[in-house]
């Protein structure tokens, strides 16, 4: 037998039950048999964006497929094709290599995949986002639900929220691990997002562009003690990161990163990584037991049984 043309689509990545893990690679009757024995399946929702001279465009997408697909390995959960193209606040846009799509666009697009997937039998769907459009997702878990009638459990979050504890230690001189320190807090193609992918994608990061150009620090219109970092990892901030305009990278950030990427290291996204992944794979678990393949709690209204619309009976005018 031959080898495939592409080592990235036509071999299958099987989990530790030496079974598929993306939904891609899967025959009709192999999602069949997958659904009645885990009716999980993970959305990867990511972006094609500018990371800088020193890390691939497509970082967020890499890292949220990676995660998710260990995940899966552990868990027998299915992976769907990822969502390379996201959606993008104001101050992103223009840099070369990064393609925003609308909001709007977006939302209609992740409903719609919904509501197939949930089609297919998986009705436990967790929209996985490693993007900074995490304002814009979950409004299409709801146009699911009410405008697509979809009938499943749909949940959406990000990798970073899995270890948001770990996240605000970042410059407090605090170890995440032994030995491992944050130095700065997670912004955008930084030393805690450039840590991530080297762990994730070593190949794909340029470590002499690293070291020679990874320091551009931050500007910032409003002081930080006002608003989040990426993320909102810190409560106590009355902005999220997504509730104020922004310098635009195209004037501020020319080289499409922000902060000290030049302080990332492997070992730093290992230890944030790995710990996604036992957080998340607990959960998925722990969700299983209590929703088993099949079953999940409703979710869904029915319009026929709302006042809005009623009564279905009327009076003749008088003639």
């Amino acid at each position: 037998m031959s080898a495939p043309l592409s080592e990235r689509w036509g071999k299958p990545v099987l989990n530790k039950f030496g079974k598929k893990i993306y939904l891609d690679q899967m025959t009709m009757k192999e999602i069949e048999e997958r659904v009645k024995e885990n009716d999980v399946i993970f959305l990867p929702v990511g972006s094609t964006e500018a990371h800088g001279p020193f890390a691939p465009v497509g970082e967020d997408t890499i890292i949220g497929v990676s995660i998710a697909e260990r995940v899966a390995y552990e868990t027998g959960a299915t992976v769907a094709p990822p969502i390379p193209y996201g959606s993008h606040p104001s101050h992103h846009y223009g840099m070369p290599g990064t393609v925003p799509v609308k909001a709007t666009t977006l939302i209609e697009y992740v409903a719609d995949v919904i509501r197939w997937l949930s089609n297919a039998g998986f009705k436990k769907i967790i929209v996985w986002n490693s993007h900074g459009q995490e304002y814009v997702l979950p409004i299409a878990k709801d146009v699911a639900i009410l405008e697509r009638e979809v009938h499943a459990l749909i949940l959406v979050t990000s990798w970073w929220k899995w270890v948001q504890d770990l996240l605000r230690k970042a410059g407090t001189g605090e170890e995440i691990a032994p030995g491992v320190k944050l130095e700065t807090p997670f912004v955008h193609a930084d030393e805690v997002e450039t840590s991530v992918t080297w762990y994730v994608a070593p190949d794909l990061v340029d470590e002499e562009s690293l070291r020679k150009e990874g320091d551009w620090g931050v500007v910032k219109a409003i002081p930080g003690n006002y608003v989040n970092t990426a993320g909102n990892v810190f409560p106590d901030r009355p902005f999220n990161w997504y509730d104020v305009s922004h310098l635009p990278e195209f004037y501020y950030y020319k080289k499409g990163f922000v902060g000290w990427a030049s302080k990332a290291h492997p070992k730093k996204g290992e230890v944030l990584v790995e710990e996604v992944i036992k957080r998340v794979s607990e959960f998925v678990k722990w969700l299983l037991s209590i929703y088993p393949p099949g079953k999940i709690p409703r979710t869904w209204i029915n319009y026929g049984d709302f006042f809005y619309n009623k009564p279905n009976e009327w009076v003749e005018p008088p003639k």
